[in-house]
């Protein structure tokens, strides 16, 4: 390929060369698109911008809620002997307990669900291998003395003699 227009090789200098091949392969690979002055450009700097930061920005955005959740942790952490000073009975200390955990496991799992979020907006195709809700399967249910769900059904099979016998 030649010298593109606007490049100048010799800005570089002894790497000129370098860059140059480097912006042509660049250029060769993306699509054409026309840009802003009528001529066709392979190079799309603001959508490589775009694709870029996308990902920047879902870590920073967890990171965020990670620090959240470590703060709001903390903070639980923190208010628990004041909590348990106030309790008079052990099914106080217990209710205590349970409300902490409840409330952290409340606390986890919003944080996870945003993070999943906000990483499902920086890569659109990942939402194909998203997590999908579990399909409840069909028991198989064995009845004994006629107390399952229909005692009418019974198997016969073949004996090896040609009798038939019932299997249940």
């Amino acid at each position: 390929m030649g010298t593109q227009a606007g490049f100048d090789p010799n800005a570089f200098g002894p790497f000129g060369a370098i860059f140059q091949s480097y912006f042509s392969a660049i250029d060769s690979f993306s699509p054409r698109a026309p840009s802003t002055d009528g001529v066709a450009s392979g190079f799309d700097a603001q959508a490589l911008t775009a694709q870029a930061t996308a990902p920047l920005k879902a870590a920073a955005c967890c990171q965020l809620e990670v620090m959240g959740l470590l703060n709001r942790r903390t903070q639980a952490y923190m208010q628990v002997p004041t909590r348990l000073a106030h309790c008079r009975t052990p099914q106080d200390v217990i209710n205590e307990q349970l409300a902490f955990w409840r409330t952290a496991a409340e606390q986890y799992t919003e944080s996870s669900r945003k993070i999943g979020e906000t990483w499902s907006h920086a890569f659109p195709w990942a939402k194909a291998y998203a997590v999908r809700p579990a399909v409840s399967a069909e028991r198989d249910y064995i009845s004994f003395n006629g107390t399952g769900k229909d005692n009418s059904i019974t198997v016969s099979k073949p004996d090896s003699a040609g009798k038939q016998r019932r299997v249940a």
